[in-house]
């Protein structure tokens, strides 16, 4: 007959540590006057938000009516658009 397996020295056990490192932290999340965190200063400004032209929803209904300035958008026949700073889709 087989014997039940010894289980019982290997509980309590821990599994040996690495030798420590040298830990890596992450800097400290800089917050804005109203609590939020604040850009670091080389950070590339955000995209502005711009209307989207009468013409340009005329000519691609599926648009929203604002759009990231720069943002690209496919339409439902994979048609892609991209809307610029002024608000014109080409």
């Amino acid at each position: 007959m087989s014997r039940p397996h010894d289980h019982g020295a290997k509980r309590g056990r821990r599994r040996p540590r690495p030798p420590q490192q040298e830990r890596h932290h992450n800097p400290p999340v800089l917050l804005n006057a109203d609590g939020v965190p604040a850009a670091v200063p080389d950070a590339p400004r955000p995209s502005p938000i711009v209307l989207v032209s009468e013409e340009s929803r005329a000519r691609y209904p599926w648009l929203p009516a604002r759009v990231i300035a720069g943002s690209l958008w496919r339409g439902p026949a994979n048609e892609r658009v991209r809307v610029d700073e002024n608000g014109i889709a080409a």
